[in-house]
């Protein structure tokens, strides 16, 4: 590993449920720069991110989520794009689910993915350690992404997203209808991200389909299109009520 000053190390912090993920664990340690690894299992999530990025001893922390894997030269690429009015710099995540990267795939061919409001890909990013200091984090664990992204602007510093650089996001099985109820409640979604996102939806997810040649493209988003829809839906219901 070549030298690194106390400026260019990192601390990384990966929040796991169980025992954390050794492939990336070992990822991380093979790169250049890369300080300690705090992997903590404290809940929720959100609150996890703060503490262990608080614990750490660098001026700049990644958070980098357990199901996620990293190309070795990730934190040199990452860190590159370091500058004085950035507080967070993410990377364009590739989803190893068939159907979630296929329609990625699509959307990318239209749009540069990096430039997308919707996702700060917080599953793996580099902040400044201070920016910590005086976040409240809510209790939630879907929709902290929109969250924190507020936060770190109203800070004055700005959220940085680069391009695909080789992160994989392995996912996990998550319920649509939660994560729409969470980005009403927290206003992540007005109207308008609301009608944009489900337009997309509509146009793009059949050329996911047929890019994959498969219809179990076709159910498996449109299962998600609609519970995220119904989510979004009840909770604005409930507000009214």
């Amino acid at each position: 590993m070549p030298f690194c000053s106390d400026d260019l190390r990192v601390d990384f912090v990966v929040p796991s449920r169980d025992e954390a993920n050794p492939t990336l664990l070992h990822q991380i340690q093979t790169m250049s720069c890369a300080g300690q690894i705090i992997n903590t299992h404290e809940k929720p999530l959100s609150v996890a991110r703060k503490h262990g990025v608080l614990a750490a001893k660098t001026e700049w922390v990644a958070m980098v989520d357990d199901d996620m894997l990293l190309p070795s030269d990730w934190l040199q690429k990452v860190t590159g794009a370091i500058e004085p009015n950035v507080g967070a710099i993410g990377t364009v995540a590739v989803h190893k689910n068939q159907h979630a990267a296929a329609y990625e795939r699509v959307v990318g061919t239209i749009y540069n993915l990096s430039k997308l409001d919707t996702n700060p890909h917080i599953n793996n990013i580099i902040i400044r350690r201070t920016l910590m200091e005086n976040y409240s984090p809510p209790k939630l664990f879907f929709g902290e992404d929109q969250y924190f992204k507020r936060y770190v602007q109203k800070t004055g510093y700005r959220w940085k997203v680069l391009p695909f650089l080789g992160a994989t996001h392995l996912g996990t099985s998550k319920n649509y209808v939660t994560i729409g109820i969470s980005y009403r409640r927290y206003g992540h979604f007005g109207l308008y991200k609301l009608m944009r996102r489900m337009a997309a939806r509509i146009i793009f997810t059949p050329f996911a389909a047929l890019s994959n040649l498969s219809f179990r493209t076709l159910a498996y988003l449109t299962k998600l299109n609609v519970e995220f829809f119904a989510g979004w839906t009840k909770e604005l219901v409930t507000e009214k009520l």
